[in-house]
């Protein structure tokens, strides 16, 4: 098993589109992790579904404070519409650490295990992704090492 192996096609988007079209992306393509790429198709960041919770919330308001406004779904709806056409370079994750088609499968579970993280954008030589390893690709990695067979 190597990297190609546990790698899924990732759903891209410009970090110049919408909280919308970010949105539409997730629904088009079943995901719940778009890879964001700048100008010359560079990964520079990436949306989860929580990203796009967080970018409908006002930044000033805690979790007691977004209940009360939120608490009923016409306030929820227009916090939503509100947020419609933010772009994705002002609420994608900046804080990603990706792998490259060449790294071992050690790379990847440490990768994993020392950022906490679920899912690792894969990237080629000049940091353009090529796709992504998601918790599925890590438990193969688990079950591999564990010599476990589908």
């Amino acid at each position: 098993m190597d990297v190609s192996d546990i790698t899924k096609n990732a759903v891209l988007i410009s970090e110049e589109a919408t909280l919308r079209e970010a949105v539409e992306a997730m629904i088009k393509n079943p995901t719940n992790t778009l890879l964001v790429t700048g100008d010359q198709g560079v990964l520079v960041g990436e949306v989860s579904v929580s990203d796009l919770m967080d970018a409908v919330i006002p930044g000033n308001l805690n979790g007691d404070d977004v209940l009360e406004l939120f608490a009923n779904e016409d306030a929820f709806e227009e916090a939503v519409v509100g947020a419609e056409d933010k772009l994705v370079s002002e609420f994608m994750s900046t804080d990603f650490s990706p792998v490259t088609a060449h790294d071992s499968l050690i790379t990847i579970a440490a990768q994993a295990v020392g950022f906490q993280r679920s899912r690792i954008p894969v990237v080629d030589d000049e940091n353009r992704p090529i796709g992504i390893i998601s918790r599925q690709g890590l438990k193969q990695i688990l079950a591999k090492t564990l010599k476990i067979n589908k």
